[in-house]
């Protein structure tokens, strides 16, 4: 088939560059072509990469890792290719089948709603060197360390605490590290996710993060939370699953 490459944000942010292939790559294939689907696709928004590959109802990440918002882009590209609402298909990063609704706004505006059911969200509380509380989110192919506190939004100061904090745990050897400061805001709570995947060396402050939605839902009790965007993702903990839902936007 020709190739098809399309660009799809979570929330009004953290866009997912998505090549659609037909059969699978090798791991060192899917690195090296994800950091130049990436590096294509930066100017316009993206901060990861991942391939559908329709062969295997499969979505395989750059990296390997586990990511909430491009699971759910994944489903938009499925929904586009099947016409078919309400999917089932595989993500690198979670052993489940992943459970997805998607329900055109517009031609390339969707409601996406994504469960994971088994899904294993193991939270320990931890103190960082100065003292500060926090807590480590373990979702298996992500792992996120959980800070309420001001933002360090310098990027030299949020990239050298992430640095310490993936030093002090011991976390240079997982897939993805995410580390997310978040806010109360009166009844809301505002997070700014920084996320390093180690397979392909990328680093951001994360306009959305899927992922980072669940670790701090997970920690606050709060649901509903806000992204750097100013716009928000859900996270819901059902007995059976756990459950992701924003808007998402194809824009390129």
């Amino acid at each position: 088939m020709e190739t098809v490459r399309k660009l799809v944000t979570a929330a009004g942010g953290n866009g997912t560059a998505i090549e659609i292939i037909n059969q699978p790559l090798n791991r060192q294939d899917y690195q090296s072509r994800g950091k130049v689907l990436e590096e294509d696709f930066e100017t316009l928004g993206a901060e990861q990469a991942g391939f559908l590959v329709l062969d295997e109802n499969h979505f395989e990440m750059a990296g390997g890792e586990f990511c909430g918002n491009a699971t759910r882009s994944a489903a938009v590209l499925l929904y586009q290719e099947h016409g078919k609402e309400d999917l089932s298909f595989t993500v690198s990063g979670f052993d489940g089948t992943v459970n997805a609704s998607v329900k055109p706004l517009t031609d390339m505006k969707f409601f996406v709603e994504a469960a994971f059911p088994g899904m294993q969200v193991k939270t320990e509380k931890v103190t960082l060197d100065d003292g500060t509380p926090a807590s480590i989110v373990d979702l298996g192919g992500i792992v996120h360390v959980v800070i309420e506190g001001e933002f360090p939004s310098i990027e030299d100061e949020y990239s050298a605490a992430h640095r310490d904090i993936v030093a002090r745990f011991n976390l240079g050897e997982r897939d993805a590290v995410g580390v997310v400061w978040y806010q109360k805001s009166g009844d809301a709570v505002v997070m700014h996710p920084v996320v390093w995947v180690r397979a392909v060396d990328t680093f951001y402050y994360e306009s959305s993060c899927g992922s980072g939605t669940i670790a701090v839902g997970r920690v606050t009790g709060v649901p509903s939370i806000v992204q750097p965007s100013e716009k928000t993702i859900s996270a819901a903990f059902r007995e059976d699953a756990v459950v992701l839902k924003s808007e998402m936007e194809v824009t390129r």
